[in-house]
Protein backbone atom coordinates (compact mmCIF):
# COMPACT_ATOMS: atom_id res chain seq x y z
CA UNK A 1 0.00 0.00 0.00
CA UNK A 2 1.34 3.50 -1.15
CA UNK A 3 2.46 6.12 1.45
CA UNK A 4 -0.26 8.66 -0.05
CA UNK A 5 -2.88 5.87 0.52
CA UNK A 6 -2.01 5.58 3.85
CA UNK A 7 -1.92 9.38 4.74
CA UNK A 8 -4.95 9.39 3.26
CA UNK A 9 -6.63 7.03 5.13
CA UNK A 10 -5.31 8.28 8.43
CA UNK A 11 -6.78 11.78 7.58
CA UNK A 12 -9.92 10.17 6.96
CA UNK A 13 -9.99 8.28 10.38
CA UNK A 14 -8.83 11.49 11.74
CA UNK A 15 -12.23 13.43 10.43
CA UNK A 16 -14.16 10.79 11.39
CA UNK A 17 -12.97 10.61 14.95
CA UNK A 18 -13.86 14.30 14.90
CA UNK A 19 -17.34 14.20 14.06
CA UNK A 20 -17.74 11.43 15.97
CA UNK A 21 -16.54 13.30 19.13
CA UNK A 22 -18.87 16.37 18.06
CA UNK A 23 -22.28 14.42 17.44
CA UNK A 24 -21.88 13.26 20.59
CA UNK A 25 -21.95 16.34 22.13
CA UNK A 26 -25.28 16.57 20.15
CA UNK A 27 -29.18 15.45 21.87
CA UNK A 28 -31.06 18.96 22.89
CA UNK A 29 -28.75 20.89 21.21
CA UNK A 30 -28.36 20.78 17.44
CA UNK A 31 -25.21 19.93 15.64
CA UNK A 32 -25.30 23.32 13.97
CA UNK A 33 -24.72 25.08 17.57
CA UNK A 34 -22.29 22.24 18.89
CA UNK A 35 -19.71 23.02 15.69
CA UNK A 36 -20.39 26.79 16.16
CA UNK A 37 -19.82 26.74 19.64
CA UNK A 38 -16.82 24.53 19.88
CA UNK A 39 -15.39 26.82 17.36
CA UNK A 40 -16.34 30.25 19.15
CA UNK A 41 -15.26 28.93 22.23
CA UNK A 42 -11.56 27.34 21.01
CA UNK A 43 -11.21 31.11 19.37
CA UNK A 44 -11.59 32.55 22.25
CA UNK A 45 -9.40 30.70 24.08
CA UNK A 46 -6.90 31.83 21.99
CA UNK A 47 -6.90 34.88 21.11
CA UNK A 48 -8.18 36.16 25.05
CA UNK A 49 -3.89 34.79 25.62
CA UNK A 50 -2.51 37.22 23.40
CA UNK A 51 -5.34 39.80 23.53
CA UNK A 52 -6.60 41.73 26.12
CA UNK A 53 -8.79 44.58 24.05
CA UNK A 54 -12.72 42.74 24.30
CA UNK A 55 -11.65 40.70 26.38
CA UNK A 56 -14.27 40.73 29.33
CA UNK A 57 -17.00 40.38 26.64
CA UNK A 58 -15.38 37.40 25.06
CA UNK A 59 -14.85 35.38 28.25
CA UNK A 60 -18.92 36.47 28.85
CA UNK A 61 -19.76 34.56 25.56
CA UNK A 62 -17.24 31.55 26.11
CA UNK A 63 -18.96 31.40 29.38
CA UNK A 64 -22.16 31.16 28.11
CA UNK A 65 -22.14 28.74 25.55
CA UNK A 66 -19.85 26.29 27.87
CA UNK A 67 -22.64 26.64 30.27
CA UNK A 68 -24.81 24.71 27.98
CA UNK A 69 -22.82 21.43 28.06
CA UNK A 70 -21.86 18.86 30.71
CA UNK A 71 -18.06 18.53 31.85
CA UNK A 72 -18.50 15.44 29.78
CA UNK A 73 -19.36 17.62 26.35
CA UNK A 74 -16.03 19.97 27.33
CA UNK A 75 -14.12 17.31 27.35
CA UNK A 76 -15.09 16.11 24.13
CA UNK A 77 -14.48 19.76 22.96
CA UNK A 78 -11.41 20.04 24.12
CA UNK A 79 -9.94 16.16 22.77
CA UNK A 80 -11.60 17.60 19.33
CA UNK A 81 -9.19 20.78 19.59
CA UNK A 82 -6.15 18.07 20.54
CA UNK A 83 -6.82 16.08 17.61
CA UNK A 84 -7.19 19.43 15.46
CA UNK A 85 -4.01 20.43 16.62
CA UNK A 86 -2.07 16.96 16.18
CA UNK A 87 -3.66 16.67 12.97
CA UNK A 88 -2.39 19.87 11.62
CA UNK A 89 0.79 18.90 12.96
CA UNK A 90 1.28 15.99 10.78
CA UNK A 91 -0.65 16.61 7.79
CA UNK A 92 -1.22 20.42 6.91
CA UNK A 93 -4.58 20.89 5.24
CA UNK A 94 -8.10 22.62 6.05
CA UNK A 95 -8.82 20.06 8.88
CA UNK A 96 -12.08 21.77 10.08
CA UNK A 97 -13.20 22.92 6.64
CA UNK A 98 -13.54 18.67 6.00
CA UNK A 99 -15.19 18.24 9.37
CA UNK A 100 -17.88 20.94 8.67
CA UNK A 101 -19.03 19.65 4.96
CA UNK A 102 -18.89 16.27 6.76
CA UNK A 103 -21.26 17.20 9.05
CA UNK A 104 -23.81 17.92 6.57
CA UNK A 105 -24.90 21.55 8.48
CA UNK A 106 -23.29 23.45 5.11
CA UNK A 107 -27.10 23.62 4.35
CA UNK A 108 -27.76 25.68 7.19
CA UNK A 109 -25.27 28.26 6.07
CA UNK A 110 -27.00 29.34 2.99
CA UNK A 111 -25.35 26.81 0.80
CA UNK A 112 -22.06 27.38 1.37
CA UNK A 113 -19.55 25.25 0.42
CA UNK A 114 -15.88 24.81 1.27
CA UNK A 115 -13.77 24.38 -1.21
CA UNK A 116 -11.89 21.11 -1.81
CA UNK A 117 -8.20 21.41 0.19
CA UNK A 118 -6.80 19.65 -3.14
CA UNK A 119 -7.90 22.24 -5.09
CA UNK A 120 -6.46 24.92 -3.10
CA UNK A 121 -3.56 23.46 -3.16
CA UNK A 122 -3.59 23.60 -6.86
CA UNK A 123 -4.74 26.97 -7.18
CA UNK A 124 -1.18 27.88 -4.59
CA UNK A 125 1.11 26.09 -6.61
CA UNK A 126 0.11 27.97 -9.42
CA UNK A 127 0.16 31.69 -7.15
CA UNK A 128 3.80 31.11 -5.47
CA UNK A 129 6.47 30.35 -8.10
CA UNK A 130 7.66 33.68 -8.15
CA UNK A 131 7.67 34.13 -4.48
CA UNK A 132 11.28 34.23 -4.13
CA UNK A 133 11.83 36.38 -6.22
CA UNK A 134 9.37 38.74 -4.82
CA UNK A 135 11.19 38.12 -1.25
CA UNK A 136 14.41 39.28 -2.55
CA UNK A 137 13.25 42.77 -2.81
CA UNK A 138 10.75 42.54 0.24
CA UNK A 139 10.71 41.48 3.75
CA UNK A 140 7.73 39.61 2.84
CA UNK A 141 4.88 39.07 1.20
CA UNK A 142 1.08 39.05 1.60
CA UNK A 143 -1.82 37.56 0.41
CA UNK A 144 -5.79 38.47 1.20
CA UNK A 145 -8.40 36.09 1.10
CA UNK A 146 -12.22 38.00 0.77
CA UNK A 147 -13.97 35.20 1.42
CA UNK A 148 -11.36 33.23 3.50
CA UNK A 149 -14.14 30.21 4.47
CA UNK A 150 -12.23 27.63 7.14
CA UNK A 151 -9.03 29.34 5.38
CA UNK A 152 -8.24 26.38 2.82
CA UNK A 153 -6.17 28.84 0.62
CA UNK A 154 -4.03 30.41 2.84
CA UNK A 155 -3.04 27.12 4.25
CA UNK A 156 -2.52 25.94 0.77
CA UNK A 157 -0.48 28.64 0.05
CA UNK A 158 1.44 28.42 2.77
CA UNK A 159 2.42 24.89 2.32
CA UNK A 160 3.35 25.61 -1.02
CA UNK A 161 6.14 28.18 -0.24
CA UNK A 162 7.28 25.95 2.48
CA UNK A 163 8.03 23.52 -0.58
CA UNK A 164 9.80 26.44 -1.77
CA UNK A 165 12.12 26.50 1.11
CA UNK A 166 10.51 30.01 2.12
CA UNK A 167 9.76 30.30 6.21
CA UNK A 168 6.26 31.48 5.80
CA UNK A 169 5.66 31.82 9.89
CA UNK A 170 8.54 35.12 9.23
CA UNK A 171 8.07 35.68 5.25
CA UNK A 172 4.58 35.79 4.70
CA UNK A 173 1.27 37.92 6.26
CA UNK A 174 -2.33 37.12 5.71
CA UNK A 175 -5.28 39.67 5.53
CA UNK A 176 -8.67 37.69 5.67
CA UNK A 177 -12.47 38.67 5.61
CA UNK A 178 -15.23 36.69 6.17
CA UNK A 179 -18.85 37.77 6.75
CA UNK A 180 -19.98 33.91 8.59
CA UNK A 181 -19.12 34.55 12.36
CA UNK A 182 -18.10 30.36 12.79
CA UNK A 183 -15.98 30.20 9.31
CA UNK A 184 -13.64 33.77 11.17
CA UNK A 185 -13.36 31.25 14.24
CA UNK A 186 -12.22 28.02 12.03
CA UNK A 187 -9.61 30.11 9.91
CA UNK A 188 -8.49 31.29 13.15
CA UNK A 189 -8.04 28.38 14.80
CA UNK A 190 -6.60 26.50 11.66
CA UNK A 191 -4.31 29.68 11.37
CA UNK A 192 -3.12 30.34 14.72
CA UNK A 193 -2.58 26.60 15.29
CA UNK A 194 0.22 26.28 12.30
CA UNK A 195 1.83 29.98 13.21
CA UNK A 196 0.31 31.73 10.26
CA UNK A 197 0.67 35.15 10.92
CA UNK A 198 -2.69 36.79 9.91
CA UNK A 199 -5.52 39.04 10.99
CA UNK A 200 -9.17 37.48 9.79
CA UNK A 201 -12.10 39.96 10.09
CA UNK A 202 -14.91 39.12 10.75
CA UNK A 203 -16.56 41.70 7.63
CA UNK A 204 -18.55 41.92 4.76
CA UNK A 205 -16.01 42.06 2.13
CA UNK A 206 -17.84 43.87 -0.52
CA UNK A 207 -19.69 46.57 1.28
CA UNK A 208 -16.86 46.42 4.23
CA UNK A 209 -19.33 46.54 6.72
CA UNK A 210 -16.77 45.73 9.82
CA UNK A 211 -18.15 43.44 12.99
CA UNK A 212 -14.69 42.51 14.82
CA UNK A 213 -10.80 41.82 14.36
CA UNK A 214 -9.23 38.17 15.30
CA UNK A 215 -5.33 38.74 14.60
CA UNK A 216 -3.58 35.72 14.93
CA UNK A 217 -0.79 34.93 18.26
CA UNK A 218 2.15 35.28 15.39
CA UNK A 219 0.32 38.33 13.77
CA UNK A 220 0.82 40.13 18.08
CA UNK A 221 4.09 38.26 19.14
CA UNK A 222 5.91 39.33 15.99
CA UNK A 223 5.03 42.67 15.68
CA UNK A 224 3.48 42.50 12.66
CA UNK A 225 1.20 46.04 13.22
CA UNK A 226 4.34 47.55 13.39
CA UNK A 227 6.28 45.86 10.67
CA UNK A 228 2.88 46.70 7.89
CA UNK A 229 2.77 50.26 9.25
CA UNK A 230 6.36 50.73 7.98
CA UNK A 231 6.25 48.82 4.70
CA UNK A 232 3.03 51.12 4.09
CA UNK A 233 4.70 54.05 5.21
CA UNK A 234 7.85 53.45 2.77
CA UNK A 235 5.23 52.57 -0.38
CA UNK A 236 2.74 55.23 0.25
Amino acid sequence: MSTTTNTAREQEQCTRQIVKDLRANTGRIDMHTVFADFCAMAATAMRNSIDRHGYQSREDDYLRRAARYTPEQLDRFAHVLALVSLELERAPRDVLGEVYMSLGIAAREQGQFFTPYSVCELMAALAVPDSAERLEESPFITLYEPACGAGAMVIATAQSLTALGINYQQRLHVTADDLNPTAVHMAYIQFSLLGIPAVVHHRNSLSLEHFDSWATPLHVLHGWTRRLAARAAITG
